[in-house]
């Protein structure tokens, strides 16, 4: 997370889960700890610019509404990433 406040891009390798029930507890499963899009989003990072997502799921939204569901790339999106 101290990385996402610090650089103006973040390149994400890693796994996704999506939680199709509650969007905000989405995460990035990275080695020591799981960060939530709730984590991301309580952050200040105000040297954002980019977000490169390689991990999986980070697209996934809901299949009874795609236009409505909160995903990890939009999450980020809406971080200012």
């Amino acid at each position: 997370l101290k990385a996402l406040e610090e650089n103006t891009w973040v390149h994400l390798a890693c796994h996704g889960k999506q939680d199709p029930t509650q969007s905000y507890h989405s995460r990035l499963v990275m080695k020591d700890e799981h960060v939530t899009l709730l984590d991301i989003m309580e952050r200040d990072v105000p040297h954002a610019e980019f977000a490169f997502l390689s991990a999986c799921h980070t697209a996934v939204g809901d299949e009874e509404t795609p236009d409505e569901a909160i995903h990890l790339a939009a999450g980020l999106q809406f971080s200012g990433l």
